[in-house]
Order: structure tokens, then sequence, then C-alpha cells
């Protein structure tokens, strides 16, 4: 696995998702993959992934976008940090957040999947002068 592959298979995995294309979904997926969603869902195997692939996309549940701000490889352990924003409508309600995923591979596709959450608000409660 390189660093060029592992940016192709990440932003494939990603695109997947904003085009509800179940077959790129699936060809950046090993077969044993477990993702840990930052809402605390856990998909582990083929079959869990199809499911969840195909109920999450039905209806008019949508990823709006999902951006990669940043991402660091590390070839020898083969594991992705990725940055990115978020925005979906899920069950007629919408959600934004930026996040962070801890992405580890084998075969040169992806095995699992962390999310993080980070809030998009953003305040500075130790600021002592506004703008600074």
């Amino acid at each position: 696995m390189n660093n060029e592959l592992a940016e192709q298979m990440i932003r494939s995995y990603f695109k997947s998702w904003v085009d509800k294309d179940f077959q790129a979904f699936l060809s950046t997926l090993h077969h044993e993959a477990i993702v840990r969603e930052c809402t605390g869902a856990v998909i582990h195997g083929r079959a869990e992934h199809e499911r969840w692939f195909l109920e999450w996309n039905n209806g008019h549940n949508k990823v709006e976008y999902w951006n990669v701000k940043k991402i660091g490889f590390d070839q020898k352990q083969s594991i992705a940090c990725v940055e990115w924003q978020f925005a979906c409508i899920y069950d007629e309600q919408q959600y934004i957040w930026d996040g962070v995923s801890i992405v580890y591979f084998r075969d040169s596709l992806i095995i699992e999947i962390n999310e993080y959450e980070m809030k998009r608000d953003k305040f500075y409660p130790y600021r002592l002068t506004p703008g600074a």
C-alpha cells in the first residue's frame, strides 16, 4: 500500500456515499472490514456493510458532501488519518460536523475505519482579546 492508493481508496469511499454508488462503496472495503461510526454504530463484515449502505441510502437520506481536508499516511503501518467536513440529511433532519477518521488497510483495501466527530461551531473560552 502506498500513499497514492490509500488516498484514492479514501476519496472513493467518501464519494460513494455522496453519489449513492453501491458498487464503488463495496469496491473500497475488505470483506472483513469494520466501521465504527462517530455515532456509536459498528458495522462489521460484507453482509452488514451491504445492508447498512442500502438501507441508509433508501428514500430521502442523502450525504450532501464529505470533503477531505487533509490526509496523513503511514506506509509502514498502512494507516491513514483523514480530517474531513461532512453534511447529510437523515430522516429529514440536517446534520453537519467536522471529523477525523483513522483508516487501516489490508490487501490494498480498507479493513477498518474509526470515526471521530468534532463540533462544527467553535468557541474560544480562554481568549482574552476578541479576534486575537
